[in-house]
């Protein structure tokens, strides 16, 4: 029977192994869906769907097993399900079937065929050799995968003798990871995600190319992490402490910024770092060193008229989360009881580049905040423009 009829062949060979099935054309998506259960064989019943995608043959089976059954047995059953499938086809037809375990977001293949050695090579680059295990809210994917550094979903698929690498449309959510690149959560791929393609292709013997390819993929990524992280921080020593609980400014520049490396529907890169909240692009460039250079001077050019920001201006237009860095628009007034304003921005500053946290004593929608920081008690409205009122935190005892 020719190659094109894998599916009833499938079909045909869990009937001759004695499994119970019953049957589900689903003629729209051109997908046949197998509701699968064998009394001697299987522990659980499974649903298997046979379905092809981006010139994969995929299939994919999703376990009904009970909570008293473990999941890593489970798995196993899966895998040792999907191995009998495999002595179906000749050796040159496996070459692009492939096997997801949808329960747990695993591949499954011949390790020795060209596409196991896909999955290593990925596996061992991407993931630092753990097994792939995606997240996905698609129902039916191909050979897809979202390693934790990136910010686009990638898939993979063969022709012409080689693999190419696709990048989803959908960029991956800013609150995923944060600005140095550590991962918050995992990213989750979009449904119905659509992809294009990269100028990225390497011969499908050749895997060195492919590790080489997967391997500066991934290492400019964190290049444009790195330098981004360093340039604001030749600025502000103490940005990124905001990790922990604080919102600082430095010359009006946020530090909940985020910093993507996208591929776009060209072909074509793009570096940018926009402010997570407003979307409002910082620094944008078709390289890593355009786009760090633009974040330079977006750093370095936010003193107006040469007037440098107070320490506590960087602290209040921070909790504030406002994006421009001439203070005196917000800040009405700072009062200071029992300290000068001096000792308070000393303080301050110092706390800043400690990276101390803030301690909220209250945050009122509609009345004035009080936190404590630095040894002082800091009251201010809770919203700008307003008047802060800085004390030493032993008075306000």
């Amino acid at each position: 029977m020719e190659f094109t009829h894998w599916k009833r062949r499938l079909q045909d060979h869990f009937e001759r192994m004695g499994f119970n099935l019953r049957i589900e054309r689903l003629a729209m998506q051109d997908i046949i869906k197998l509701e699968a259960t064998h009394g001697a064989f299987l522990f659980f019943p499974v649903t298997i769907n046979l379905y092809e995608r981006m010139g994969w043959k995929m299939i994919a089976i999703e376990s009904h097993h009970p909570d008293t059954v473990e999941d890593a047995f489970a798995e196993a059953q899966i895998e040792s399900l999907f191995q009998l499938t495999m002595v179906t086809f000749e050796e040159e037809e496996r070459e692009f079937l492939l096997g997801f375990y949808s329960n747990t977001g695993r591949y499954l293949t011949d390790r020795q065929s060209p596409t196991g050695q896909l999955l290593a090579a990925i596996e061992r680059e991407w993931y630092d050799g753990e097994t792939i295990r995606i997240e996905t809210f698609e129902e039916f994917p191909g050979l897809f995968v979202a390693p934790p550094f990136a910010h686009q979903a990638y898939a993979f698929a063969a022709a012409e003798g080689k693999w190419h690498m696709f990048v989803g449309r959908t960029g991956r959510p800013a609150n995923d990871y944060r600005f140095d690149g550590a991962v918050l959560m995992p990213h989750r791929i979009a449904d119905n995600e659509l992809f294009t393609m990269t100028p990225l292709a390497v011969a499908i013997d050749d895997t060195a190319g492919l590790r080489d390819q997967l391997r500066e993929e991934r290492s400019e990524i964190k290049r444009f992490h790195t330098q981004a992280m360093e340039t604001i921080r030749d600025y502000d020593p103490s940005f990124g402490f905001a990790w922990r609980g604080t919102v600082t400014f430095f010359h009006g520049i946020p530090v909940d910024p985020f910093a993507q490396r996208l591929w776009l529907e060209d072909g074509q890169k793009r570096f940018r770092i926009m402010q997570k909240a407003s979307q409002r692009i910082l620094a944008l460039g078709d390289t890593c060193t355009e786009a760090i250079h633009a974040l330079d001077e977006a750093v370095s050019a936010g003193e107006p008229d040469g007037t440098p920001v107070s320490a506590v201006g960087q602290l209040i237009l921070g909790i504030w989360q406002q994006f421009e860095s001439d203070e005196r628009t917000y800040l009405t007034e700072v009062v200071c009881k029992g300290i000068s304003r001096t000792q308070a921005e000393n303080r301050i500053r110092h706390g800043l580049a400690r990276q101390e946290a803030v301690n909220w004593i209250e945050r009122a929608q509609n009345g004035r905040d009080h936190f404590q920081f630095a040894g002082l008690s800091i009251t201010l409205p809770h919203r700008p423009p307003g008047t802060i009122e800085i004390r030493r935190e032993e008075e306000q005892r």
